[in-house]
């Protein structure tokens, strides 16, 4: 069995965090490097002033040679400059001497020479760390003469100015010399707070994605997952959301939508309403199939039943030669109702708009009586009395334009499920009602009716209003009449008759 790939959930969350990261490292290297270059320019400029003010301090509070303090105050100064900038004061006379300083790293002190004056044994700036060129700098301690002189030189700031100036002779300096890279966990975060905003940023980012992917992608996971339970087979399944698992589905066309209309919803709940719907109707359909199976097996069974009896009645001799010819018509009627259930059967929409509309203008008054004949058998059978009446505004001739066969077919339909549903000893009525542009046609019975529910559907491909009656039929005659009708342009309806209770088909036929 092979594995199943990532799920649409995985998927999501992997593309959307992966380009989410790819934006958070672009952004966070080029805001960090832009913060880490300008902070560093801010050292260098904050060290580059302290040197030239100390420088000046130190020049005032000195001997005329530059050798020695001759105010003591000035290491107040050096002090607190060394706590605002945290960085080591050297101060070095003219004779290359340190004679003060606030500190000096432990790597750098094995290598600096003392003076031979035994008295002080001051340190000795070396030669090449001297501020020779008399200006005032503060670079990268690896760009300077201390790059011998101090621990990994590229991770140090050294800032200098000359203490006076006596042309070109080495007048002594102020040197600050201090560590840039973090060497406190409260210095990291400071120097890396552009990087550390960004990472908190992301993980926020991932955690909002996630959230969000879950309630994106459930509803299409729960689609994906239903959709293949219906390929399978199981019409029941439908996609639940939500935590009480709600199956939401669309509201049916006859129903008023109330102020939580569905429109109103997100685009991933209307498709879920919508498939919901889809597969209820699918199901629907499945079942009005089977019914409609076993309807036309019903029907089919009787007359074969009847015709197989007869004959073989006739052939065994129980039925006398002298009845033959009333058994035979017998046979004959059942196999047109055979034949007529046959064609039922395999009619369908399809080859119906296949067909061409042969329209030609027609006396409609005469029409429907050549109509009210062909039913007499059926009428006789139940005792139901079809009466006419046509709209008494015209005169004369009363025109119609249409396909009279399928039009025919139509107003048979509509008459033989009225005569169908009425009582024995029943009332069946065509009405017209004469209108601008066209005629209505309106066929009533005193049966039953129609259910308010049931109305909606009635049109509908195999569908039985009454079920529970037994009722013989296929279910198509009234959805072939809308489909015939709907052909040429014009509407049909289905409603309750006021005068007798029973159901009432009205349709339109087109004027010349």
């Amino acid at each position: 069995m092979k594995p199943h790939g990532l799920s649409i959930y995985a998927r999501t969350l992997l593309t959307i965090s992966a380009a989410i990261l790819a934006v958070f490292l672009i952004l966070a290297f080029v805001y960090g490097t832009v913060y880490n270059v300008s902070t560093l320019n801010q050292r260098k400029e904050e060290l580059q002033r302290y040197a030239q003010e100390l420088a000046l301090l130190t020049e005032r509070r000195m001997d005329v040679s530059h050798t020695t303090f001759t105010v003591s105050d000035i290491t107040g100064y050096l002090s607190f400059a060394t706590r605002s900038t945290s960085a080591y004061i050297w101060v070095v006379n003219s004779e290359n001497e340190i004679i003060y300083n606030t500190g000096i790293p432990a790597d750098t002190i094995g290598k600096l020479e003392r003076s031979e004056d035994g008295l002080r044994a001051d340190y000795l700036l070396p030669e090449e760390a001297r501020n020779t060129g008399h200006v005032v700098y503060c670079q990268s301690g690896n760009q300077t003469g201390f790059y011998d002189l101090l621990p990994n030189p590229t991770t140090w700031l050294v800032a200098s100015a000359p203490i006076g100036t006596r042309g070109d002779l080495y007048t002594g300096e102020v040197l600050l010399l201090r560590r840039h890279s973090s060497d406190t966990f409260t210095t990291w975060l400071v120097d890396n707070n552009v990087h550390i905003s960004f990472a908190i940023g992301y993980i926020v980012s991932l955690a909002i994605i996630i959230w969000l992917s879950r309630n994106i992608t459930n509803p299409i996971s729960a689609l994906a997952k239903t959709a293949n339970s219906v390929y399978r087979g199981d019409l029941t399944a439908r996609v639940r959301l939500g935590k009480d698992r709600k199956t939401l589905t669309l509201p049916d066309h006859h129903e008023e939508e109330d102020t939580e209309s569905p429109m109103k919803e997100d685009d991933l709940t209307r498709l879920v309403r919508t498939f919901n719907t889809l597969i209820a109707k699918f199901e629907m359909r499945e079942s009005e199939h089977r019914e409609f199976l076993g309807n036309v097996s019903h029907d089919l069974r009787t007359p074969v039943t009847s015709i197989s009896g007869f004959i073989e009645g006739m052939r065994d001799g129980t039925i006398p030669k002298d009845k033959f010819d009333y058994y035979l018509d017998i046979i004959k009627a059942e196999a047109d109702r055979l034949e007529e259930l046959i064609n039922t059967l395999f009619e369908q929409t399809d080859s119906m708009e296949s067909q061409e509309l042969k329209q030609t203008v027609f006396n409609l008054n005469q029409w429907i009586r050549r109509v009210q004949v062909s039913f007499e058998p059926m009428l006789h059978e139940k005792n139901i009395h079809l009466l006419l009446s046509f709209d008494n505004d015209t005169k004369g001739e009363v025109k119609a334009v249409g396909d009279v066969g399928q039009l025919t077919r139509v107003l048979n339909n509509i008459v033989s499920n009225a005569i169908r549903f009425a009582p024995r000893g029943g009332l069946v009525t065509i009405s017209t009602k004469v209108e601008e542009r066209s005629i209505c046609i309106i066929v009533e019975d005193n049966g039953p009716g129609i259910s308010h529910d049931d109305i909606p559907y009635v049109f509908d491909r195999f569908y039985k209003a009454d079920k529970s009656r037994g009722q013989e039929g296929s279910g198509l005659g009234l959805y072939i009449a809308r489909a015939l009708i709907n052909r040429h342009g014009q509407s049909i309806k289905a409603g309750v008759s006021t005068e007798l209770g029973g159901a009432r088909i009205a349709f339109t036929v087109a004027r010349p």
